[in-house]
């Protein structure tokens, strides 16, 4: 890996509640970034950052894993943390070496106790913060439910970055509001924004 300065380094936190898929994200990224070659499994017992004989057995994290993913002249040191309350802990130490943070919520679930207790952790140290959507495949998944739930649990003000294309099974792919792109499947091929939702991501785009 390449020698990075100080000011190249930035220490993000993944919170959540447990079984959010803050790990499988971790896993995502540093397969995206050229970490890996290959994407491993929280089942399978082969990421990245679960790599203690026990959170193989349990298929769940407990303890912090920092996982260094370069991208674009920056080395992000993920600090990905357990989402249960036993190894609250292991999310303290980490929060106070971030920089910044990033929530991680299943989109069906919405904010759940895990997350209210974290993110509470997160304001007393003044982190800013994003928040993730993860298994928008899912069942039950809605951006508009998970943002009320955001809202309804927190004093903040959550703007959409990006818009799904399609729910649940049919579930195909994102709107970057930013570019203004499309971007599909698991090849992250871009696209133009599909018609059908052309008046959502303007609307997305005035708020």
């Amino acid at each position: 890996m390449a020698a990075f300065g100080s000011e190249q380094l930035r220490n993000l936190v993944l919170l959540g509640h447990g079984g959010a898929g803050k790990t499988s994200l971790v896993e995502a990224m540093a397969f995206a970034c050229g970490l890996t070659n290959r994407l491993g499994s929280v089942q399978d017992g082969t990421t990245v950052a679960d790599f203690d004989e026990e959170e193989i057995r349990r298929h769940v994290s407990v303890s912090m894993a920092i996982v260094p993913c370069p991208w674009k002249g920056i080395k992000a040191n993920v600090l990905d943390t357990p989402g249960y309350l036993e190894f609250v802990g292991e999310v303290i130490a980490a929060i106070r070496v971030a920089e910044s943070a990033a929530f991680v919520l299943d989109a069906a679930a919405g904010v759940e106790v895990g997350t209210e207790l974290v993110w509470r952790y997160a304001d007393e140290r003044r982190l800013p913060r994003l928040v993730i959507l993860n298994k928008m495949e899912r069942e039950n998944a809605s951006l508009a439910a998970a943002l009320a739930s955001l809202s309804e649990k927190f004093d903040a003000r959550f703007i959409p970055v990006q818009l799904p294309i399609g729910r649940e099974a049919d579930f195909r792919g994102v709107v970057d509001l930013l570019r203004r792109k499309a971007i599909i499947g698991p090849e992250a091929k871009e696209e133009d924004i599909p018609s059908e939702i052309a008046s959502e991501v303007e609307d997305a785009r005035l708020q």
